[in-house]
């Protein structure tokens, strides 16, 4: 009869699925986590429409030197994506590209014999590194397809592209677009993991909610894993809404995903000392907004060259998760991330995570909070 009883009462995962799923619930209603939620999205749209009204008069600017007068520069300066300006000289051309141009076309003397004789002539290009990543990319995209429309048999001619300005490229992000991702990414991980739920564990305490939950077959650390898990989601589906809406889906999808989901298990970590360690809701959001300034330090040091940093300041950035968040997404936005040069920041996110649980699991044996 005992046996019976026993196989009819739920297993521990369905009560912790259970647990999950009625604290989804209630952060859906809940106001304060509603607006925690929606404050990232919609300082990302409002950014969003900022820039494209500032786009309507950003011009994708192409200077084109033809030394000898070739039927093709005629066809370049029919671009409807672009503004091809004409110059006279390679150094008219190299001058335009410390300004706003994106890039410059050197079409040699004889370009149009070599092209149907067949030898693929030589097309010196040049890109401006300091140019916006969209630009560059189209105007890569735009010169090919030219390129590849001259002539049916491959390749018509040969792009050596040559890189000037270049000032972005020994940092950790390698464009504006870039670090605006990473901005809106680290601030839709922090308000959401770390603030809800340490709220969510404090506010279980305060309403006097949490001896009505042990005094089922829940355990705390079944509640608190509920918990984690209704608030993982959340950000989950926050951080995969702010990647959609700020063009952060490029790269290396894969690794940014894992980044993503590591530094959301590291703030899961904080999130549930703070909850544990906090008497009130102020003083949780005392705890988790003072942090969340903190982690969100190592975005403003992004946009400068590690050279130009004191040793100090890059030791004490190497203490915080979300340096290493940004060293990796640097890399994956910008294409150049594999798994062999990202291995070691996700090491340490990893030992972050495991360290922080490790204190969760070392303050619950000492002092139980229920």
């Amino acid at each position: 009869m005992n046996e019976t009883i026993a196989s009819r009462q739920p297993g521990r995962w369905q009560l912790r699925w259970a647990v999950t799923r009625q604290e989804i619930a209630n952060i859906a209603r809940h106001p304060y986590y509603l607006v925690s939620f929606a404050i990232p999205i919609f300082m990302s749209f409002a950014f969003m429409l900022f820039v494209s009204s500032m786009q309507d008069t950003d011009e994708l600017i192409v200077v084109v030197y033809d030394a000898g007068n070739s039927d093709w520069a005629a066809t370049l300066t029919r671009w409807s994506e672009a503004r091809v300006e004409m110059v006279d000289s390679e150094t008219a051309v190299l001058q335009a590209l410390t300004g706003d141009a994106t890039g410059g076309i050197l079409i040699p003397t004889g370009f149009d014999t070599a092209v149907a004789a067949g030898p693929s002539p030589e097309l010196v290009v040049y890109v401006n590194q300091d140019a916006r990543a969209s630009h560059i990319a189209d105007f890569k995209r735009l010169l090919s397809e030219e390129v590849w429309a001259i002539n049916e048999a491959p390749p018509p001619a040969i792009i050596t592209w040559q890189e000037t300005g270049g000032s972005e490229r020994d940092l950790p992000l390698q464009s504006v677009e870039n670090y605006i991702v990473v901005i809106f990414v680290i601030l839709g991980i922090c308000m959401t993991t770390m603030g809800i739920l340490a709220q969510t564990i404090v506010e279980k305490r305060e309403t006097g909610a949490l001896p009505s939950l042990l005094a089922s077959p829940l355990t705390f650390g079944d509640v608190l894993w509920g918990q984690s898990t209704a608030v993982f989601l959340y950000t989950v589906l926050l951080t995969g809404i702010l990647l959609v809406i700020n063009g952060g889906l490029t790269g290396n999808v894969w690794v940014t995903a894992v980044a993503c989901i590591l530094t959301t298990l590291v703030l899961l970590g904080l999130g549930l000392l703070f909850g544990l360690w906090s008497q009130s809701k102020n003083q949780c959001n005392a705890y988790t907004g003072a942090i969340g300034i903190v982690l969100v330090i190592p975005s403003w040091f992004a946009l400068i060259p590690t050279e130009n940093m004191a040793l100090p300041v890059t030791a004490v950035l190497r203490l915080l998760p979300t340096t290493y968040l940004i060293a990796i997404l640097g890399q994956s936005l910008g294409g150049t991330a594999t798994w062999a040069n990202v291995w070691f920041d996700l090491l340490v996110l990893c030992l972050f995570t495991a360290v922080f649980f490790g204190a969760v699991r070392w303050r619950l044996q000492r002092q139980p909070v229920w």
